[in-house]
């Protein structure tokens, strides 16, 4: 096998192994916990446990997916492996017990009894830490031994404290102890950008590999992307190291060391398949969530109507993939403006915006502070439950937008783009991302840019249906919202 795929087949693997793993750690969580409270082994195929335990898993694995908990990388901290999966069952036992109570399952199907709801939550975890935490890492190390025989080898790029730090971090690991090797490169590429790249591939040929790991406290937001894009385009597996990127709110919190946060771009381009398959899904999704928010979005559009005078929908031109526009609806949330005021105000604001300061909403001179004297009653309300986004369902379903993806942009932004800023036109946008999860309203333009330059670079199914999850709980407390 390649060193080349070494990586890529070791990820896979460990999901696939970590995802079976928890089905039947759900399992024998409720199976004992049944067998504590009655006694027997007779009720193992009961409906009631079975209905119960596809609930768990079901939920189990779709928040698990949303911490990130299906990556090799996982095994470098059992101690906060450990503390996620205790919230991932937390939550997955009061979601359990608040369906159980309001829709009052079907005891033939479901457990419904208390005891078992409670106790299960201490199984799941008792087994979790077990199973998965402690026991599966050198399980895994032992069944993938007779199919992978060299060592991953990775160049480290950086000061000898940096390299000391990241092999502290990484042997922790029972499988990176096994199949890693770390190479300390202190040899630094000089000149250009072009320069620095064609150093770093000619390292890494050298040495047989394409995974590279990078330190760089001096670099900024724009060298970053532009130096990951064009190793990627090459076929280079690239974790960045910087204190810059703390300020994100996203990054890797598994391959961070204590001085310097990870960005890592792992993820190859999406497959045909794949898309096509997320495409179905968002056509199903948004067709239904049109079907069943109708009401909800007719009583919205009454109460727009009735408060103020003007239409119901804003429109306006945004600029989507491969730099095409379209028509993007929301919502009015602002008063009438015929003479075009507030559009006046906003391209002032962002032309200040991206000199560097940052978008937030208490600021003093913030666009958003200015515009609350023009927001309706009513468009208060759907800024901070995003409720005036449901609009765009429709452009998702007729596919000039995705349900994930950069934020579209207005026309006149893009004068202020700089080339790498451009990437996230590679991309459809979308309903929500990286930067409405994790940065909203919050962050300067570079830095926002560059969170939807690394949704851009690791793009995927499972990313997407991340981010999806952990949209919910933002819209409830609609955070930066406003």
């Amino acid at each position: 096998m390649g060193k080349f795929k070494l990586g890529v087949t070791l990820d896979r693997a460990f999901a696939l192994g970590a995802f079976v793993l928890d089905l039947v750690v759900v399992f024998v969580s409720l199976f004992f916990t049944h067998f504590l409270r009655f006694g027997n082994l007779s009720s193992l195929l009961d409906g009631h446990l079975l209905g119960t335990w596809a609930f768990y898993s079901l939920v189990f694995v779709l928040i698990a997916e949303m911490e990130g908990l299906y990556f090799t990388r996982t095994t470098v901290n059992r101690g906060m492996l450990g503390y996620r999966g205790v919230r991932v069952s937390l939550i997955v036992t009061l979601l359990y017990t608040v369906v159980m109570f309001l829709f009052r399952l079907p005891s033939d199907y479901f457990i419904d009894s208390r005891f078992i709801v409670v106790i299960s939550f201490f199984c799941l975890v008792a087994f979790y830490f077990l199973l998965r935490v402690l026991a599966f890492p050198y399980v895994f190390r032992l069944l993938m031994k007779p199919f992978i025989r060299d060592r991953l080898r990775v160049l480290v790029f950086g000061d000898d404290e940096h390299f000391r730090s990241l092999r502290v971090v990484c042997m922790k690991s029972a499988v990176y102890r096994w199949c890693l090797e770390l190479v300390h490169v202190q040899e630094e590429g000089n000149g250009s950008l072009e320069e620095r790249v064609s150093f770093l591939v000619q390292q890494a040929l050298d040495y047989g590999t394409n995974d590279l790991c990078v330190c760089d406290d001096e670099a900024m937001f724009g060298d970053f992307a532009r130096s990951a894009w064009s190793l990627h385009q090459l076929g280079m597996y690239v974790s960045l190291f910087s204190n810059i990127f703390e300020n994100l709110d996203y990054f890797d919190p598994w391959l961070s060391t204590r001085k310097r946060a990870a960005t890592i771009f792992f993820t190859g381009k999406m497959s045909r398949f794949r898309s096509l398959v997320w495409r179905v899904v968002e056509i199903v999704l948004s067709f239904a969530a049109l079907l069943l928010l109708l009401p909800l979005m007719l009583l919205i559009a009454l109460a727009i109507k009735l408060e103020s005078r003007g239409p119901v929908l804003f429109l306006q031109d945004r600029v989507g993939l491969d730099m095409k526009r379209f028509t993007f609806p929301k919502f009015r949330s602002m008063t009438y403006d015929p003479k075009g005021e507030h559009a006046k105000a906003h391209r002032e604001y962002f032309e200040k915006y991206s000199k560097g300061k940052a978008a937030d909403p208490e600021s003093d001179n913030g666009f958003k502070l200015k515009d609350k004297s023009r927001i309706t009653r009513m468009g208060k309300v759907l800024r901070w439950t995003s409720l005036d986004e449901l609009p765009q369902l429709w452009c998702v379903l007729a596919g000039k937008m995705s349900l994930v993806g950069p934020r579209p942009c207005i026309p006149y932004e893009l004068e202020h783009y700089s080339d790498w800023q451009k990437l996230r036109f590679t991309v459809k946008p979308g309903l929500t991302g990286i930067w409405q999860v994790y940065g909203r309203s919050r962050l300067p333009m570079d830095a926002a840019q560059f969170m939807d330059f690394c949704y851009v670079m690791n793009r995927s199914v499972g990313l997407n249906v991340r981010l999806i999850l952990k949209t919910v709980p933002i819209m409830l407390i609609g955070r930066g919202g406003v």
